[in-house]
């Protein structure tokens, strides 16, 4: 299950880039511009972003020029890297130092963000050298209820969207606690879990990068339900965080204008059982998402003719 959410991440980059610019460039353009930004991010020491870049060239053109090999290059530094922060990490944590230990085991999960080995060591430091916080003490208890293990699309079953609004009151999660909340799949308690992390400490960049992902994951799963209105609120909800975030354009074009449909269905349900404001309302809310849906627009002039005669009459 691991490796298959890996996947599925590095698939929907790799969508994103390729729908985004295959429209406008040719593959080999695309490429050189992939290699480009790859070579920057290592530079800028973040080799898992570049490592990402290098996956989407080889998914293009297998035969890329180099490509082969600076990926296995860039996998080198990530474990070489990756270990010597977590061998530190442990040795700090042995020493009963909270805040050191998880400085180098963040160190390590920015350089691979889905590391189980560095995850469970973060929530070993919280258990072993902190408080128990919020999720360790639901999990004691059995509160705390797995979501659905599947990765990218899997079914919320969490309580209504609005009650997982981010917070700033409330128990304390840490970081390694919010990751595990995001790998069983469930996205809607996620999205709460990193706005309590970020509540502490505003700005963690890999608390951010988890929640834009649970709002893009959940708003997903949505889809796949066909509850477009609450897919829509979750991709909006993102956009604020970040507009040009992967396929986030594409989606929320989607979801309202399948959501328009929903509306227009129902108003047509409520006008054959002659409820014409219930009606009329439904269209408006169908135009409001997609102002070019004619049959919405035709429909509610009727409507409000035919309800204008009936009060007359009245």
């Amino acid at each position: 299950m691991h490796t298959l959410r890996n996947s599925w991440g590095i698939l929907l980059i790799m969508v994103g880039v390729l729908s985004a610019c295959a429209t406008t460039q040719s593959l080999p353009q695309v490429a050189q511009r992939n290699q480009e930004e790859a070579s920057r991010l290592e530079g800028a020491g973040r080799l898992h972003d570049a490592l990402e870049r290098w996956k989407i060239i080889l998914t293009m053109d297998p035969q890329y020029p180099g490509a082969s090999q600076k990926k296995t290059e860039i996998e080198a530094k990530i474990k070489e890297q990756s270990n010597r922060h977590i061998v530190t990490g442990k040795e700090l944590m042995q020493r009963r130092d909270k805040q050191g230990a998880q400085r180098e085991l963040l160190a390590a999960l920015r350089l691979d963000p889905m590391n189980r080995e560095v995850l469970e060591l973060l929530y070993q430091s919280e258990q072993q050298l902190g408080e128990q916080t919020a999720f360790a003490k639901s999990s004691r208890k059995g509160g705390a209820q797995a979501g659905s293990e599947a990765g990218h699309g899997g079914d919320a079953k969490s309580s209504p969207t609005e009650e997982y609004e981010e917070e700033e009151t409330g128990e304390e999660v840490s970081l390694a606690e919010a990751t595990a909340i995001f790998r069983r799949g469930d996205y809607l308690a996620a999205i709460d879990a990193f706005g309590r992390v970020l509540a502490q400490q505003p700005g963690l960049r890999e608390a951010v990068d988890y929640q834009k992902l649970a709002y893009y994951n959940q708003g997903v799963a949505y889809m796949g339900k066909e509850d477009y209105g609450e897919a829509l609120k979750m991709f909006e909800r993102l956009r604020r965080i970040q507009p040009d975030f992967k396929r986030l354009p594409h989606y929320i074009q989607t979801a309202r204008e399948k959501s328009a449909d929903q509306h227009y269905l129902a108003g047509i349900r409520h006008y054959k059982e002659k409820k014409l404001k219930e009606a009329i309302e439904e269209w408006d809310q169908a135009l409001a998402l997609n102002p070019k849906l004619e049959n919405a627009r035709r429909s509610k002039e009727r409507a409000r003719g035919l309800l204008k005669s009936l009060e007359e009459i009245k």
